[in-house]
């Protein structure tokens, strides 16, 4: 069960094809072999691939007995990996996104606490852009942005700082700009470096995020073309990966901003088309 949690957790980071064969064989031992420690994370990583079949009630059934069998395991060891997967996802489509802010700061605490870097940084990744996605204050944000960059740095956690770089332009330029979107603009040297970087290690997830706070940002300052052309780019991006970031409706509810934007401006019916189907996934993930 070590050897596949091991193994769970890098295909989650890495190799995402293999997450669903590795998370279902740890949860056909823990129900012919019986419970340990591992059980706990397989459980946790079960309720994320519900949620990637949209299944979020049952997600959210099966995260949970995770969170109480790892309290009746003391499984320490596995808190922070836990919390990153539960209160950093899956709780997050059953409750408001705020009220697991609180519990991924904890997780990165017992992760640190423990030795568990790696997961402490994704804790402190999830808690950021959960705040940005909850609308948490632009300026307070910016300040957990400078200060857990720091300690990624100091940590040698690259992939998840480079994100957090993303982040810091994207909130920056929304708290200075008031003209017209930079984060693609061309005078953007430290995105050219962040995208330059992406190309050099094949980074699907830094290209994708990098596309969704670009066509947000477009959007708020009225770019609507460029943040349509940002959206076609993302999910060029998508068809490449094994698992789109959905933040529980948000990026469908910017998709469909932009679309009926481009609807109104263009009278051209493939966007009202598209607003359609955004609209229908966003009925979907409510009804479920």
């Amino acid at each position: 069960m070590k050897f596949l949690q091991i193994l769970t957790f890098y295909t989650y980071l890495a190799k995402q094809q293999y997450l669903q064969l590795f998370t279902l064989q740890m949860m056909q031992l823990t129900l012919h072999r019986g419970v340990c420690n591992e059980s706990c994370y397989g459980m946790s990583m079960f309720s994320f691939l519900l949620c990637q079949y949209g299944d979020f009630k049952a997600a959210d059934r099966i995260g949970h007995l995770s969170i109480l069998l790892l309290d009746k395991c003391k499984a320490e060891e596995y808190r922070s990996n836990i919390y990153s997967c539960y209160y950093g996802i899956v709780r997050c489509w059953n409750v408001h996104i705020k009220e697991s802010l609180e519990k991924l700061l904890d997780g990165y605490h017992v992760g640190m606490q423990t030795g568990n870097i790696e997961n402490a940084m994704i804790n402190a990744l999830l808690f950021l852009l959960n705040s940005f996605m909850c609308g948490r204050n632009l300026v307070e944000l910016e300040r957990k942005l400078v200060s857990f960059g720091k300690i990624m740095i100091e940590h040698k956690q690259v992939v998840t700082h480079d994100i957090v770089r993303l982040m810091h332009l994207f909130v920056s330029n929304l708290l200075i700009s008031n003209e017209s979107p930079s984060l693609l603009g061309g005078q953007n040297t430290e995105k050219n470096d962040l995208l330059k970087q992406a190309t050099k290690e094949h980074s699907t997830f830094l290209f994708c995020h990098t596309y969704i706070f670009a066509s947000i940002e477009a959007y708020i300052f009225c770019d609507y073309e460029l943040a349509a052309n940002m959206i076609e780019k993302r999910k060029e991006v998508e068809k490449t990966m094994s698992r789109k970031s959905l933040y529980y409706g948000v990026i469908e509810f910017y998709d469909g901003l932009v679309f009926l934007a481009m609807a109104r401006e263009t009278n051209d019916v493939k966007w009202s088309l598209k607003l359609s189907e955004a609209l229908s996934k966003l009925e979907s993930f409510v009804q479920t």
